[in-house]
């Protein structure tokens, strides 16, 4: 792309911007502290977002993303961030893992909808009393039937957006050897049995929420990257916590070839 193609494409995310932002919009300095009206607002923005395919410019378009190259990815966030916006409810902690690990129904559902800001997902692997080993998931999921019960209790769920999924790393076996009994799943935050409770203060001053789970029913396709590799999907998701890519350049090769051999 061309600087003046670039330039115009600047223009065109400014002036939307001028047409969908109050230039009154106040903004606190705790999102915790955001008002019921202003969590509306950014939701609905960020739905508006997504229908320009700029929530995730650099996605593909099959994934609800813009497919722009890297430049004009670049260009559209250096314009989003020229402005003062409320945090926007998207967490890259599971989108890169469930890229990496799920497999091509999951990506359809899930991340298009989130990239077209039609969903809320947070990730969920801490807990309450779980200190720093991450490995000593204390949430179970079942098997039963042709799905699984899930049971325990999540905690440090951050943000004023509650969420309308969790992306969970529990417990599936729970006799099993360690590392090797976890699994990742996509449970619905609204099912039954599901109970938000404060939680402590965050290093940043914050309230967080937990999440207490009593037998919350998750169907058997929701397991991500297959039942008891849910240590290889958490690992990606702490590489991506700490600002690294997640996936090798070998691995994101496969994976997009992959995806272009199925949604071609």
């Amino acid at each position: 792309m061309t600087t003046n193609e670039l330039n115009r494409l600047r223009q065109e995310v400014r002036t939307w911007l001028g047409e969908n932002v109050p230039p009154d919009l106040e903004i606190p300095k705790k999102p915790t502290d955001m008002s019921d009206d202003l969590i509306r607002w950014t939701l609905d923005f960020c739905r508006k977002l997504g229908a320009q395919r700029w929530l995730g410019p650099d996605w593909p378009t099959y994934f609800g993303g813009g497919g722009y190259s890297p430049s004009e990815s670049q260009a559209i966030r250096q314009e989003l961030q020229s402005i003062p916006l409320p945090r926007l409810p998207l967490d890259p902690m599971w989108l890169i893992p469930l890229r990496a690990y799920g497999t091509e129904e999951q990506k359809g559902e899930w991340l298009s909808k989130t990239l077209l800001g039609e969903i809320t997902v947070m990730h969920a692997i801490s807990e309450p009393r779980g200190g720093s080993d991450l490995a000593g998931q204390t949430t179970r999921a079942i098997k039963d039937g042709d799905g699984y019960m899930v049971t325990g209790e999540k905690g440090y769920i951050h943000g004023p957006y509650m969420p309308d999924y969790f992306f969970m790393v529990v417990t599936t076996d729970p006799d099993g050897p360690k590392y090797e009994n976890l699994s990742t799943v996509i449970l619905d935050a609204n099912s039954e049995g599901i109970k938000f409770v404060k939680g402590s203060k965050n290093f940043m001053g914050n309230t967080d929420s937990n999440a207490i789970l009593e037998n919350v029913w998750l169907p058997a396709d929701r397991i991500v990257g297959g039942e008891g590799n849910g240590w290889e999907v958490a690992l990606c998701m702490i590489d991506v916590e700490r600002g690294f890519p997640g996936v090798t350049p070998e691995q994101r090769d496969l994976i997009e070839k992959r995806e272009r051999e199925y949604w071609s």
